[in-house]
């Protein structure tokens, strides 16, 4: 094994100049006029070679118009992700005044509730109270009612005794 490895090393270097060799021939022999023939075939080769020449140049040339135009719709394009950034930015703070106009009417329906639970207990002390007063109201009225009684009793008396008196 150990001499196929060093064969392989050997003949690897030698292969690579034969190749280059083979390549090289060819070329240097159509560099080399030989005659007429080979004069008609280079013209011929220069027509060719003209020919592809123009076909490259109009295909540079409609290479580039295409290239203007696509840089033109990608500056539409710009101009129109440029204005969508721009409406989708107005759209977003619209919405945020929109959510901090809903967070001051929630802070003042809280407070509303707040306030009238407030006013709710105030209307159930003053039931109380009026309750409380319409109680006193009916000792007064009893009260007062025994005064009238009395003073009216003291009259009937004081006539009595006016009139026993000068009879």
């Amino acid at each position: 094994m150990a001499g196929n490895v060093r064969q392989g090393c050997v003949l690897r270097p030698a292969m690579a100049l034969v190749g280059m060799l083979l390549l090289a021939c060819p070329a240097v022999l159509w560099a080399e006029p030989t005659g007429k023939a080979d004069a008609k075939a280079k013209a011929g080769k220069a027509a060719e070679v003209t020919q592809e020449i123009n076909a490259l140049l109009e295909a540079q040339r409609s290479l580039a118009v295409s290239l203007s135009e696509q840089r033109d719709q990608l500056k539409e394009l710009q101009s129109s992700v440029s204005d969508g950034r721009d409406e989708v930015r107005t759209n977003h703070d619209a919405l945020q005044s929109a959510i901090e106009q809903i967070k001051g009417m929630r802070e003042e329906v809280r407070g509303l509730y707040v306030e009238s639970s407030g006013l709710k207990g105030d209307i159930a002390q003053l039931g109380k109270q009026v309750d409380g007063l319409d109680g006193s109201l009916a000792s007064f009225r009893l009260s007062a009612g025994i005064v009238v009684a009395v003073v009216i009793v003291l009259q009937i008396v004081l006539v009595g005794l006016m009139f026993r008196g000068r009879g």
